[in-house]
């Protein structure tokens, strides 16, 4: 008799179990940002310069914001890869001079944001990125 309980038991259980992982939708967005599409932005004192560029993004349901997860990644072509944000990188042009670049993102429902900021806080605007941005 137990073993037959046993057995239904762990039957029960094997049936009951659901496979979430079928449930999981993903949605893959590319994203450009020229570089007339970057917003400059400075605090009240005019310093802490950065940029900024918005993407609607309608994927980004309550549902999303509210359950589920957003990524994103620059999409590099020399060499051709993709690397998560944050991403920092520095640099150094042939006058000697030194900073670090750092790109990262926000992102609320309908939308996210891409900040691009220079340790040096220079005034030229990003180059044309490219992003991607994986939506679950």
């Amino acid at each position: 008799m137990k073993k037959t309980l046993l057995l239904f038991v762990i039957a029960l259980l094997i049936v009951s179990c659901d496979d979430k992982s079928k449930d999981i939708q993903m949605t893959n967005v590319d994203l450009k940002a020229t570089s007339s599409d970057w917003v400059e932005n400075v605090d009240a004192n005019g310093l802490n310069r950065f940029y900024s560029c918005h993407f609607n993004m309608p994927e980004i349901t309550p549902g999303v914001f509210n359950n589920g997860m957003v990524t994103a990644y620059i999409v590099l072509d020399s060499p051709s890869a993709q690397e998560a944000l944050p991403f920092v990188r520095h640099f150094q042009n042939t006058a000697g001079n030194l900073w670090t670049q750092t790109i990262d993102f926000d992102y609320a429902i309908g939308g996210i944001n891409v900040y691009v900021t220079n340790s040096d806080f220079a005034v030229d605007p990003p180059a044309t990125l490219k992003f991607r941005v994986v939506i679950m």
